[in-house]
């Protein structure tokens, strides 16, 4: 018996994509339509390689693991754009001059890749944004404690 190609496999099942978006909420004039669609080819590839999708009920358990990782993807993208429209929403602080802004810019992208999450938010919040550490907890939803410790841990790197 010859095995499918990862392409055959995928193109064979792309109705179950479409059907799965629809189920979703995504059309196809949404304009991350095929965004969506690569999300959930992937996701099928790898999945694959563990169901025998031959039976009938593995067939259904793939489709409700696709929309269980389409709408997992809605729900982190509504998170990030909340986060990022409550952010944009403080006014900032102080006007930064078009030197110096470059000159940070150029820094923390070279340090950016080597910071921990929670460092990149103290220093997008504080730089970029201009906020006070009580807009910092109330952006991300986190203690006072977790907003000093990402602090400490930027100044170690600096010392």
């Amino acid at each position: 018996m010859r095995t499918e190609s990862a392409e055959e496999l995928v193109q064979k099942y792309e109705p179950l994509f479409h059907k799965v978006l629809r189920a979703c909420g995504i059309f196809y004039h949404n304009p991350e339509y095929e965004d969506y669609l690569q999300i959930i080819r992937m996701s099928f590839f790898e999945r694959s390689q563990k169901l025998d999708l031959a039976q009938g009920d593995q067939l259904t358990l793939m489709y409700r693991f696709l929309c269980w990782r389409v709408r997992d993807y809605q729900r982190k993208q509504k998170n990030q754009q909340t986060l990022i429209e409550k952010v944009m929403r403080y006014d900032l602080d102080q006007e930064v001059s078009l030197e110096d802004r470059v000159l940070w810019e150029d820094f923390l992208a070279r340090l950016w890749p080597k910071l921990s999450l929670g460092e990149r938010r103290f220093l997008f919040a504080r730089l970029c944004l201009g906020l006070s550490m009580n807009q910092i907890m109330q952006a991300y939803k986190v203690s006072r404690s977790t907003v000093l410790n990402w602090k400490r841990r930027l100044a170690k790197r600096f010392s």
